[in-house]
């Protein structure tokens, strides 16, 4: 898979995210979301579920997301990119949550192989050196809740994102993969 071209990219609102995706996949076209746009409150509706559904099966879509690093661990420094090679979701709630339209499966897609971090390349070719790391999956990135911060304690997962996990199960309904990266943002959490 890790020659697979990427022909689309995705960029999530956030500090870098679409110089790195201009820079990591430099002749795919280019789409931003907003956070909202990221994070859809009703299943089907909105851009983000839009643009999946007009990809095919199979396809490769580069995602870059910002991410933050844990508090109190030895995650990234700011600006530094980190290939997603896979999430836990500590939100509680998913993409898919609420009323499905008529006629339309109702069935959580399997998450196994929609990341792919070998396919995360700089312009020029050279590889984002990195196994890639596990993603935490949080409501508010800037706002951690109790229970959030000690599952990431307790995990040692070593960053955080609010609009990665979203855009990875709707990816996975649809059968697309995705070469996601994330982009350490400068530390600004709070605990809710």
């Amino acid at each position: 898979m890790s020659d697979a071209v990427v022909r689309c990219v995705i960029a999530a609102a956030g500090a870098g995210c679409r110089t790195a995706a201009a820079d990591l996949h430099p002749h795919a076209a280019e789409e931003t979301l907003t956070r909202e746009q990221a994070r859809p409150s009703t299943p089907f509706e909105g851009r983000l579920f839009e643009l999946f559904e007009g990809f095919p099966r199979g396809e490769v879509v580069g995602l870059t997301v910002p991410v933050w690093a844990v508090p109190g661990g030895a995650g990234p420094d700011p600006g530094r990119l980190v290939p997603v090679a896979d999430h836990v979701n500590l939100e509680g709630r998913g993409p898919l949550t609420g009323r499905w339209p008529v006629g339309v499966p109702r069935d959580f897609p399997d998450m196994t192989g929609v990341y792919q971090p070998g396919v995360v390349r700089r312009r020029g070719g050279a590889r984002v050196y990195s196994s890639g790391v596990t993603a935490a999956g949080v409501a508010d990135a800037r706002r951690l809740t109790r229970f959030e911060e000690r599952a990431l304690r307790e995990g040692g997962w070593p960053i955080v994102s609010d609009s990665l996990v979203p855009v990875a199960v709707v990816a996975a309904y649809y059968g697309v993969k995705l070469a996601a990266c994330g982009v350490v943002q400068a530390p600004r959490m709070k605990r809710e």
